[in-house]
């Protein structure tokens, strides 16, 4: 996705801004391609508070939501060139500039939520500094949820039932490569055009957590949502390391305490917010379905060696995480 006219202007005013903000204090930009109302915008916005709060003012944190500074790629690229401060992004697009991120991308690697808890607080700390060369550090996680099939015809059993269907994936290799290992045809689509594509049946289906159904309102033309749980991703949120060196050891301290908090209030909204989405949904006719997992891990297991093989940073967390949830 390019930038909108609007979303230009916007980068504009904060480059500026950026160069012409008092010495006084220290105003940072933090961006997330989410809606005004997703658990990490809300959370976000807590984070903010509690910064300008506990400094005293001394450093302030605008928050820029609903993706109005581009896709996640693109304020990426703006926090490398110093435009931006913060992002809350994947390891979907943090993989284009830090291989170790591509540990998060296989599927199946989280048994659950408390194994996602267990294994991110084990090797968060080594993964988030690692290639500083990328000009960005890791500062939080947070749970995204676990990923499953949704259709707006055929309901998913089994992977034979993917034979066909053309999933929208995220632009990302890694994840395209599962799915289609799973049996379906990946078929990246930006995210504001996947109800389009759903409606107009470019794509089948798709895949994400319930909430997806309504943020997106994907639950006016879906109607099969089948938990496989393909995939439990963890979102990111980065910080310039530019930036981070300008924050004083107290305001370090001060941000490591509130990035702890940030991941402790996303989980407790994204639990609830789940919970209402499958409500809401099978009150507009959404069918829900367990299945079993076992025929989908078997297709995707050659992706852990394919990993080893070819990413051995990246490979030596997946070694780690599994250890966690032991």
């Amino acid at each position: 996705m390019r930038l909108g006219k609007i979303g230009t202007l916007l980068v504009a005013s904060i480059a500026f801004g950026a160069l012409s903000s008092s010495a006084s204090a220290l105003t940072l930009k933090v961006s997330d391609s989410h809606n005004n109302n997703h658990s990490t915008v809300v959370a976000l916005n807590e984070f903010s508070s509690a910064i300008e709060e506990r400094t005293g003012g001394d450093v302030e944190v605008q928050v820029f939501g609903a993706g109005v500074l581009g896709t996640e790629s693109e304020m990426i690229n703006q926090l490398r060139m110093g435009i931006l401060d913060m992002v809350r992004t994947a390891p979907t697009d943090l993989e284009k500039f830090n291989p170790v991120y591509s540990a998060f991308l296989l599927p199946y690697l989280f048994k659950d939520a408390a194994g996602v808890e267990k294994a991110m607080n084990a090797v968060k700390d080594d993964v988030f500094h690692s290639h500083p060369d990328s000009g960005f550090m890791g500062l939080a996680w947070n749970t995204a949820g676990a990923r499953s099939f949704y259709t707006v015809d055929k309901e998913i059993n089994s992977p034979a039932d993917l034979e066909g269907l053309k999933i929208r994936v995220p632009n990302s290799r890694s994840m395209t490569q599962a799915v289609e290992m799973l049996g379906a045809t990946a078929t990246p689509v930006p995210w504001g055009e996947v109800y389009t594509a759903l409606q107009q049946g470019i794509v089948d289906g798709a895949e994400g957590s319930p909430t997806s159904l309504i943020d997106g309102k994907f639950v006016e033309v879906i109607r099969h949502f089948s938990f496989d749980r393909h995939f439990t991703i963890p979102d990111v949120l980065i910080i310039s390391t530019k930036t981070w060196d300008k924050l004083n050891d107290e305001q370090k301290a001060i941000f490591k305490e509130e990035a702890e908090n940030y991941t402790k209030r996303v989980a407790v909204l994204e639990e609830e917010k789940v919970a209402k989405a499958i409500e809401q949904s099978k009150e507009q006719g959404v069918t829900f379905k367990d299945v079993d997992l076992d025929p989908f891990k078997a297709r995707v297991m050659p992706l852990y060696d394919e990993l080893r093989a070819n990413n051995e940073e990246a490979a030596e967390i997946v070694s780690r995480i599994e250890a966690a949830q032991e």
